[in-house]
């Protein structure tokens, strides 16, 4: 009796077909999955300056004194620290410091002329008393591109995240 034994597997030319499928795919996606990393970024940076502001609030009133949110020299890009007091005379290097925040990485930050936030007791922004917007952006953001985050603190001491063009 002749047994007729069968061999399964795949052969040479199915293989090469199937890599060359999944190389087209993996190169249709990379690009939008780098731009998916750089938005991640600067949504981390972004959420890290919030809980800065968070935590710098409610020691204010956990302490019942003035706690503030101060950058490293340079700008909020190098860094920030949070401290237990108000802003001047002091530095991210004081014993005050309650803690520190490493510097961005792959992210550009604007902050105009500020260098801090003062919280007062209450939770109320102390200094400098107005409106504050601090921006991060991907370094490659296009003018016109939603990809810029916007970190803002009102006099009332409430922080809030608002997603905008980049400039």
């Amino acid at each position: 009796m002749l047994m007729i034994r069968r061999i399964s597997g795949f052969t040479l030319i199915e293989l090469i077909v199937t890599l060359a499928v999944a190389a087209i795919l993996v190169g249709l996606v990379a690009p939008s999955f780098q731009n998916l990393m750089r938005n991640n970024q600067v949504t981390t940076e972004t959420n890290s300056l919030l809980s800065a502001f968070q935590l710098a609030r409610s020691e204010a009133v956990r302490r019942g004194g003035p706690v503030s949110i101060l950058n490293e020299p340079g700008g909020f890009g190098n860094g920030w620290c949070v401290i237990a007091a108000a802003l001047g005379g002091v530095d991210c290097d004081d014993a005050a410091v309650i803690r520190r925040f490493p510097a961005t990485n792959g992210v550009s930050v604007s902050q105009g002329a500020l260098t801090g936030v003062t919280f007062d007791e209450r939770g109320y922004q102390a200094a400098p008393g107005t409106d504050v917007s601090i921006e991060f952006e991907p370094l490659d953001c296009a003018p016109g591109s939603t990809r810029m985050r916007r970190v803002s603190v009102s006099p009332a001491g409430r922080a809030t995240v608002i997603l905008d063009d980049c400039t």
